[in-house]
């Protein structure tokens, strides 16, 4: 059994390596090889914030892997572990320090998400927060558009002049530091949400006709990113994982309802938009990506630790 370590992975695996990579595991759930075991979770007080833990993990067939994923978030700091085996024998392949794992596969997601949903033409990205996944999220639209300008806001000014320093540095293009939510998101073709927020601070008048949304930050049952509204105005929804969505995402269950039973008919997998089972309209006002994270996403990763893809 074999112990990969947070230096492993970075050394190891690039963001274009993943974003392929899932791109490849999501076909496989399209086409009934490949599921999730949904997210569970329990949040705790923590000071003024939540602390939370939670376990998911996945199954591919194709790939002949399973993967299990743990881990706890708090406000203090955070730490994940996965274990990785053969879905054929059932042998265990090792485990692996997931930190740097997880921050690939949610930037991945985002990669995948904006490759299919976002205009052709999108060359500008805006990203509202400054937490430690932004760089890889920026890194993750980069990869599938040619960037020609991004630009950051943070509701804490600082923390975005530091993030525009590491993407001119380790990116190599050009951002600017929005002073508010409208001036960092007008006529942006493409917007990203990686945020804590406890209530939503996106509303619709926000985003420019034709953009793509990736939120990606919310994923706690009390926290929300943009106004539900928002959904009315979408002419393409699509979500990483529906079950985890209602279970956990509050902008969608306040929009379709929380039932089980509710309509959800109007929401995609992202899966069916890699196997071209939907896809963005012509003229569409927004597109919208919601990721709650998945089993899927880290198995994505997984398949290249263990040497590649299977």
């Amino acid at each position: 059994m074999k112990l990969w370590t947070e230096d492993d992975v970075r050394s190891r695996l690039t963001l274009p390596q993943v974003i392929d990579s899932l791109e490849a595991v999501l076909s496989h759930e399209a086409a009934g090889s490949a599921w999730n075991l949904d997210k569970t979770m329990t949040t705790w007080p923590d000071g003024e914030a939540r602390g939370s833990a939670h376990a998911l993990g996945a199954l591919d067939r194709d790939a002949d892997l399973a993967i299990f994923k743990t881990w706890v978030n708090t406000p203090a700091g955070a730490s994940a572990l996965m274990t990785v085996f053969t879905a054929g024998d059932g042998a265990t392949l090792g485990v692996a320090e997931a930190g740097a794992a997880g921050a690939l596969r949610t930037a991945a997601i985002s990669g995948v998400a904006t490759r299919l949903m976002a205009d052709p033409d999108a060359d500008e990205l805006a990203v509202l927060g400054a937490g430690r996944q932004a760089l890889r999220q920026v890194e993750a639209v980069a990869a599938v558009r040619p960037l020609r300008r991004v630009r950051l806001w943070n509701r804490t000014t600082d923390r975005a002049h530091t993030l525009a320093e590491q993407v001119r540095d380790e990116l190599g293009l050009e951002v600017v530091v929005a002073g508010s939510v409208d001036e960092a998101t007008r006529d942006a073709p493409v917007v990203t949400l990686v945020t804590r927020a406890a209530e939503p601070f996106l509303r619709p008048e926000h985003l420019a006709h034709g953009a793509h949304l990736n939120a990606v930050g919310a994923i706690l049952p009390g926290y929300a990113e943009f106004d539900p509204a928002l959904l009315r105005e979408s002419a393409l929804t699509v979500v990483d994982s529906e079950g985890n969505a209602r279970r956990g995402s509050r902008e969608l269950r306040e929009f379709f309802g929380p039932a089980d039973d509710a309509d959800w008919g109007a929401v995609r997998r992202l899966c069916d938009v890699v196997a071209g089972k939907a896809e963005r309209p012509s003229g569409a006002r927004v597109t919208v990506f919601k990721g709650m994270g998945m089993g899927l996403s880290d198995l994505a990763v997984a398949r290249l630790i263990v040497g590649g893809p299977r």
